[in-house]
């Protein structure tokens, strides 16, 4: 029996609106499903049956079954260096497009040689980078691939291309071993002790850290062996540099350079390749004991070119040209009959040299020191004495300035600085005392009255009988008449200073 509740409703037609014709009925059921059109002759359309297109599905599935899922694909093999895309980084890892059908992996490790953590942050989506199939894909997992070993490979081949074109780079120091120093290129290379610098260099220490020049002089590949030069490049460079030098360099050009190396007569400047001397005596414009004084290794300073010599390959230079002229304000601040109180400096043979404020010296005559013949500047004046000093020359355009203690010793004295010693008055009252008047003979001095009077009375001895002498005293006594007069004031006459009053002459001999 059936239930009615199961029944569909019976759904009545519409009725046509009234006045509507016969002929418009088919119109409103032209949505109805209809029955398919014949074919047209010639054509027959196959049916499948329920059985046959469950069979031909389950045979489908049988092949897809049987197939390899690489069939078709891009194989891997161990080694292989491809390009790959990155389609997602995560924390721990990078996945990429090996063009296979699984997606490749790099591990974070090997994403880099160093840091990869910071590394992983640098790598987005959508970059392509090189990396090297560690261990090829298979059926369940994709291929795991380094970055770090095919940027380890890149490095090769350029280090094989540098050697092959002999050419010049930089690297650093990051190690000293036995026998040489290791710097990175992208991996470890050794230069031999013999091969930095000039070869001759014991401290090799202190190169640890800095950047130098370098070329390969071997490799191994498969060894994984690269020996490098640092004196070779050098060579080359310094060659480049002072052929450039020696064409577009005159004399008066102002170059800068760096200190590369201090001795004691002056500083070896590096002009960007190729070493020029810079003489003690033209580091500035007052003299300078010690070249570490006013200069440090590294230090970069302008230069003035003073002369080349292309024969010898020598550079000359000059500090003091490219700094400041004190004279020019020496000129305007002094004149002759200026009186002031200066500072010894430096005590040379002829006379003691004073620094000026201005930062350039003037001279004092051994003559201008004291009132009295002295036979050296200690015997009055020690370095770091203070003294009153009148100018009693002054050319700027000569750069020379003289000074006299003498003239202005009646209103001034010697203070004394750090050394102790006995000071000086004015000398001017002693003036008046004998005073050698000439050269004689063996450097023996006497007034000419004395010594007429000493040779008269002798010979008048010499030809008395009568005073009972015998000859061997009068001979004795004409000896003793011959005898030069004593002063215990005067001392051994010195050359006059006034012709070595040139404050140029006193530091040449200095």
């Amino acid at each position: 029996m059936m239930n009615d509740d199961k029944i569909p409703p019976i759904e009545e037609p519409e009725q046509a609106p009234a006045g509507a014709s016969q002929s418009e009925a088919p119109a409103q059921q032209a949505d109805l499903p209809t029955q398919p059109e014949p074919a047209e002759s010639g054509e027959t359309i196959l049916q499948e049956t329920p059985e046959e297109g469950k069979a031909l599905f389950e045979e489908e599935m049988r092949k897809l079954e049987q197939q390899d899922p690489t069939e078709g694909a891009r194989r891997l093999s161990k080694g292989d260096t491809v390009e790959a895309r990155v389609v997602q980084v995560e924390a721990d890892r990078v996945f990429v497009d090996l063009g296979t059908k699984l997606e490749g992996v790099v591990p974070l490790e090997e994403l880099a040689r160093e840091n990869p953590e910071e590394a992983i942050k640098k790598v987005e989506v959508g970059d392509t980078i090189k990396v090297v199939v560690m261990k090829p894909e298979n059926a369940s997992e994709g291929a795991v691939v380094s970055k770090k070993m095919a940027d380890f490979e890149l490095v090769w081949d350029k280090i094989e291309r540098d050697f092959a074109e002999n050419k010049t780079f930089k690297a650093q120091v990051v190690d000293r071993v036995k026998g040489g120093l290791v710097v990175d290129i992208g991996v470890r290379g050794f230069v031999p002790g013999s091969h930095v610098g000039n070869g001759k260099i014991r401290n090799l220490e202190r190169f640890l850290g800095q950047s130098l020049d370098f070329k390969i002089i071997e490799i191994d590949r498969d060894r994984r062996k690269v020996v490098l030069s640092n004196r070779l490049a050098e060579e080359e460079l310094r060659s480049e540099a002072r052929k450039r030098i020696f064409e577009q360099v005159k004399p008066g050009a102002v170059l800068k350079g760096v200190v590369r190396r201090l001795t004691d007569y002056g500083a070896f400047v590096d002009l960007g390749g190729v070493d020029g001397l810079l003489h003690i005596s033209e580091l500035g414009w007052v003299r300078i004991n010690r070249p570490h004084d006013v200069l440090r290794e590294g230090q970069e300073i302008e230069v003035q070119v003073l002369r080349l010599d292309e024969s010898t390959n020598k550079i000359s230079l000059s500090r003091r040209a490219v700094l400041p002229d004190p004279w020019k304000l020496i000129k305007e601040n002094y004149h002759v009959g200026k009186r002031m109180t200066v500072t010894i400096e430096r005590n040379v043979p002829n006379g003691s040299f004073v620094k000026l404020p201005e930062g350039a010296e003037a001279f004092i005559p051994i003559s201008e020191l004291s009132a009295r013949r002295i036979k050296k500047p200690e015997d009055v004046v020690r370095v770091g004495d203070s003294v009153e000093v009148l100018v009693i020359d002054l050319r700027p355009e000569e750069r020379r300035m003289v000074l006299s203690v003498r003239h202005a010793a009646g209103e001034g004295t010697i203070q004394r600085g750090a050394s102790e010693g006995p000071s000086f008055d004015d000398d001017e009252r002693k003036r008046g005392k004998r005073r050698a008047s000439g050269r004689r003979g063996g450097g023996r001095h006497a007034d000419d009255d004395d010594l007429e009077e000493a040779i008269g009375g002798g010979r008048r001895a010499l030809g008395t009988g009568g005073s009972g002498a015998t000859i061997a005293e009068r001979l004795r006594g004409m000896k003793v008449s011959l005898r030069p007069v004593a002063d215990d004031d005067e001392e051994e006459a010195e050359p006059e200073a006034a012709g070595n009053e040139n404050p140029e002459e006193g530091a040449d001999e200095a």
